[in-house]
């Protein structure tokens, strides 16, 4: 219909207006009673279930993925977004599967809710709000990856986890800092590139040989090092006579040279004892400080 003919339309009559107010109060009370018949037990269940495989699906996926990252798998981090859309989806499951009861027996009766409850959130927590849109923003466009270096404001560190609500960083102290998702859009931010990480590297000298299990067991301390930056590859290279190690390590935390060191040395130390499992790294720490 044009807006001509809808300016010339006549106004509808009073009875019409009351007729349709009439309709819509009865089928809102219809729906009441449809909800008032739904059983409490029931709906709980239906709730916790939904919420369960949200959350598994938010946190499994992410999961996997890091776990895809440690051995190996997509050393560039391409596959990020994939766990983005994990958190994604399970935030969209648990919000729809929670609706759906409602919904399926009273949708007028419920969508106004819904709309009186987000009006509501909108009210009450704002930042929340601002959070949320931002890290949906960061999680989507995939601006940031695990391993990233990243200065926003004041605050320097390497990307650990881009969440819905924060970003944690990995302080260069060694410390996790949660920066709220919103201040990636309120604040100048630079990202530096994953490859640009410091290296730390050490000759050492044992007492024997190391064999090959030995070596072994010396690569995988360094790669489990809480010291090594997510996505880099540790070195160990060995002399002819293998008893002088050049040692390199790509590292979050590159004002801490000396105390890393000192950590590289302990494992050395440590894989020459021929001792069967690394010391766990609370241990090394706990060395390397006294």
């Amino acid at each position: 219909m044009s807006p001509l003919r809808l300016a010339l339309a006549p106004a509808p009559e009073p009875a019409a207006l009351e007729a349709s107010a009439h309709g819509l109060g009865a089928r809102l009370e219809a729906e009441l009673d449809a909800l008032l018949t739904l059983s409490p037990t029931g709906f709980a269940i239906t709730v916790i279930v939904v919420l369960a495989l949200a959350w598994a699906l938010a946190r499994l996926g992410p999961l996997a993925l890091r776990t895809a990252w440690r051995l190996g798998i997509d050393p560039r981090h391409r596959l990020a977004i994939l766990g983005s859309f994990a958190r994604l989806a399970g935030l969209l499951l648990g919000i729809a599967g929670c609706l759906r009861p409602i919904l399926s027996r009273a949708p007028t009766l419920g969508g106004l809710l819904a709309l009186l409850t987000a009006a509501l959130i909108a009210a009450a927590a704002p930042t929340l709000l601002r959070n949320l849109g931002a890290g949906l923003g960061l999680m989507t466009r995939a601006r940031l990856r695990e391993g990233d270096l990243v200065e926003v404001g004041d605050i320097q560190g390497t990307v650990l986890d881009v969440g819905l609500l924060r970003v944690s960083l990995r302080s260069a102290g060694g410390g996790v800092t949660h920066v709220p998702a919103a201040d990636f859009d309120r604040l100048p931010v630079i990202v530096g590139s994953r490859r640009a990480a410091a290296p730390i590297e050490i000759q050492a000298e044992v007492d024997h040989g190391l064999d090959d299990a030995e070596l072994e067991r010396l690569r995988r301390a360094l790669w489990c090092s809480p010291f090594r930056r997510a996505g880099t590859e540790p070195s160990v290279r060995v002399d002819a006579s293998g008893t002088r190690l050049e040692l390199s390590l790509d590292t979050w935390a590159p004002q801490a040279g000396v105390e890393i060191e000192q950590h590289l040395r302990a494992l050395v130390g440590h894989s020459a004892r021929r001792e069967q499992d690394p010391p766990p790294p609370s241990q090394l720490i706990e060395e390397v400080r006294a």
